[in-house]
């Protein structure tokens, strides 16, 4: 055999295995999250000295939030390395928290999609804000959650 080929034969696995490492390694590595047990904590410190008073909170489905693609394809992928017990995917839950405005008919609706102890992605939906206050606060949720890409949803 020529050392070529031999080579290449070395190479080759040596290329395989290094390239699902960076793909295993990307698919189960994430920024730094927020807990989940201060996710209505952090909503209401978005908030704060603005019109908006909390109303309740209350466990949800995670089919019912809405996450970036990037987010939902990689837990998809999670999900799937965990059946094949490569990686350990955790519990999820999802939890709504409702705030209304004291002085008018705006409504906020703040979805967390929770992954163990991790809040992991946040859908937000409003009612009735106008331009520059929604302005104000997709600022203030941007600076409160910094590792999170929101999504925000008119209803």
């Amino acid at each position: 055999m020529n050392k070529t080929k031999r080579n290449k034969l070395i190479i080759f696995p040596i290329l395989l295995i290094l390239g699902f490492f960076l793909f295993y390694k990307f698919m189960t590595y994430d920024r730094n999250y927020t807990w989940s047990k201060e996710y209505s904590f952090e909503v209401e410190n978005a908030l704060e000295n603005l019109d908006f008073e909390f109303q309740k909170s209350e466990k949800i489905n995670t089919e019912n939030i809405k996450l970036p693609n990037e987010k939902w394809i990689k837990l998809k992928i999670q999900k799937l390395l965990n059946k094949v017990d490569l990686m350990n995917y955790g519990t999820e839950f999802g939890e709504k928290i409702t705030l209304n405005s004291t002085k008018s008919e705006q409504l906020l609706i703040c979805k967390g999609w929770c992954l163990s102890d991790h809040l992991i992605g946040i859908e937000i939906e409003h009612k009735n804000i106008d331009v520059e206050t929604l302005k104000k606060i997709k600022q203030r949720f941007e600076n409160q959650f910094p590792n999170y890409k929101l999504i925000w949803t008119e209803l």
